[in-house]
């Protein structure tokens, strides 16, 4: 009875033993499932509460809520086995949803210590660096070069030898002082403006004569030093009444050798589609109101030998309003020049009747500004002076045209023609039209 008293007592012991024994492999797997699935569990609350947090702009991407829910309960049990102790093999069959933990693996390989002096020995690993990133090459600009940007404007065209330059200081004896400005007048001594600014001209000379006039000069700075500094100075120069420096050019222009006129502003057929400007004057006006912008625009500047009609191809044709100008113009002891810009002008026949000095251009030479145009009209315009011994030519200040205009001027005094200005080519009705 002994004996088996004891055996049992032994058997006893060991059971207790058995189960009371803990197994260090075991424990570590568990407390590793206990932690990965308490972070697996942390990191799907997280993600969840982003995604709620974010709007869902695509509603496909919407998660699946069963699956979510699913899952969630899974990695809450899988915490509770792992505090239990208890570990579960995986399983084939498990769903894609529920993350894999990792495992321990049963054959690991014994790790190895280094000496201190190993360590040492052993080169340092450092991770390769990554390759700078390379900065985009920015295509530099080329530097502007000023020769191009000043292709668009006129160049100063060179010529031979300069003129004589004519006085710049106005007359004080021929100008009348008024609230609008300076205007052009008779002196006491019966000398006119027509006269005193007039560039001198041989009138003994027998050779056809041509005047050109450039018109519409003062708006454009470039066009018009182009003009001034490039042109002979027996080719007339006529300005706009709008020009913020008038007088500058006009002074600028009579240093050059240049006779100077000034531009009226007159309405054309397709007013007021096409506007002349504020001081035109219009055929709905009456006189006195087209007198007082006249001289508006005589009062803008001095210096100047007559005026010459701006793009006037509906007033000029026009008795009734015309007469009262060309009377006051007359007055003044200034010409006019009926640029021609209408056929049916009765500037002249105006002029006739109040014995005035007048001119009328016998043809325009840039109505299309192009090279083979303008020369075309050049050619037409020495055929006319050498049929009528005088011939006017007028023109914008295209750079075409001061080009054109610059190379046929020696062309033409090269093959017996004379340049002369305008007030050389004005005349009285009286007077025959042979050169004076």
């Amino acid at each position: 009875m002994l004996l088996l008293g004891f055996i049992v007592l032994v058997t006893g012991i060991a059971v207790w033993l058995t189960f009371s024994y803990s197994d260090p492999d075991v424990t570590s797997d568990a407390s590793i499932e206990n932690n990965t699935a308490v972070a697996e569990l942390k990191s799907r609350d997280k993600q969840a509460a982003e995604r709620r947090s974010r709007p869902n702009a695509n509603p496909e991407e919407k998660p699946d809520e069963k699956h979510r829910h699913y899952d969630t309960k899974r990695s809450k049990k899988r915490v509770r086995d792992a505090q239990k102790g208890v570990r579960k093999p995986s399983h084939k069959g498990e769903s894609d949803y529920s993350p894999k933990t990792p495992r321990r693996s049963d054959s690991l390989e014994p790790t190895t210590t280094k000496s201190p002096t190993e360590i040492a020995k052993t080169p340092l690993q450092t991770p390769p660096e990554a390759s700078p990133r390379q900065p985009k090459k920015t295509k530099k600009k080329p530097p502007r070069n000023p020769t191009s940007a000043r292709a668009l404007l006129p160049k100063i065209l060179t010529t031979g030898p300069r003129d004589a330059p004519l006085s710049s200081s106005p007359d004080p004896a021929l100008l009348d002082m008024t609230p609008l400005g300076p205007l052009p007048r008779v002196g006491d001594d019966g000398r006119l403006p027509r006269q005193v600014y007039a560039k001198p001209f041989n009138f003994a000379d027998s050779r056809p004569r041509v005047a050109i006039v450039v018109s519409g000069l003062g708006l454009s700075a470039a066009a018009t030093e182009s003009a001034i500094q490039g042109l002979p100075g027996s080719v007339t120069l006529a300005f706009a009444p709008y020009s913020p420096r008038l007088n500058e050019w006009i002074d600028l222009a009579r240093a050059a050798g240049h006779e100077v006129m000034i531009n009226i502003p007159m309405e054309p057929t397709n007013y007021p589609a096409y506007d002349p400007g504020p001081q035109t004057l219009l055929t709905t006006l009456n006189s006195e109101r087209n007198l007082d912008r006249l001289f508006w625009s005589l009062s803008r500047g001095t210096s100047y030998v007559g005026v010459v009609d701006f793009l006037g191809s509906q007033f000029t044709t026009s008795l009734g309003h015309m007469t009262p100008i060309l009377d006051a113009i007359n007055r003044r002891g200034l010409i006019y020049l009926d640029s021609n810009s209408s056929p049916r002008s009765v500037s002249l026949a105006v002029a006739s009747k109040l014995n005035m000095v007048s001119a009328k251009a016998t043809l325009t030479l840039d109505k299309r500004a192009s090279r083979t145009e303008i020369d075309r009209r050049f050619a037409e315009l020495e055929q006319r002076a050498k049929r009528d011994l005088r011939a006017i030519g007028i023109a914008s200040p295209y750079p075409v045209s001061l080009e054109r205009i610059a190379t046929w001027v020696r062309q033409l005094e090269a093959r017996g023609v004379s340049i002369a200005p305008v007030s050389a080519l004005a005349q009285t009705p009286k007077l025959s039209r042979a050169p004076q």
